[in-house]
């Protein structure tokens, strides 16, 4: 065998296995990017069903508490319009009363409180909710006599 034999034969299998390993290699190139393009599908996957669980989480947990209370609120902030619509209406009403002038009531609406610090009283010293004295029906003289002169019992 000359030089040249063997060369070809050292060279010429050198270039099929370089062929044949550029060929695997870019097999296996193919296969690890369709790989990896399936790994980033499967985490963008993953990250979508953890941003729709904590989105889950937050309108269970946070939103629907808080549109139950804003609801609540709304209520009873109602219910405050309407007490202070027939407590203005009372107001007005007892401003056109011939007593008016030595009202107590009124007069306490008029004046100011002494203290706003809020000490926990309610303007009169009682402390908050203070006891209130039993009154008569303002038609009434106390007696049970309305203010009229006659008396509440005409049976």
């Amino acid at each position: 065998m000359e030089l040249s034999e063997i060369l070809n034969f050292v060279l010429g299998g050198s270039l099929l296995a370089t062929v044949v390993g550029i060929v695997t290699l870019r097999a296996t190139v193919r296969k690890a990017n369709a790989e990896a393009e399936k790994a980033k599908a499967d985490a963008e996957t993953v990250r979508i069903d953890n941003a729709e669980h904590a989105t889950r989480i937050l309108v269970d947990n946070i939103v629907e508490p808080l549109k139950d209370e804003l609801n609540a609120t709304r209520k009873d902030l109602q219910a405050t319009k309407r007490e202070m619509a027939r407590l203005r209406k009372a107001i007005d009403t007892a401003n056109s009363c011939k007593h008016h002038d030595d009202c107590p009531v009124l007069r306490g609406v008029r004046e100011h409180p002494k203290d706003s610090a809020g000490n926990g009283t309610d303007g009169n010293g009682d402390g908050p909710g203070g006891q209130h004295e039993e009154r008569s029906p303002p038609d009434t003289d106390g007696n049970g006599t309305e203010v009229g002169g006659e008396s509440e019992d005409t049976g």
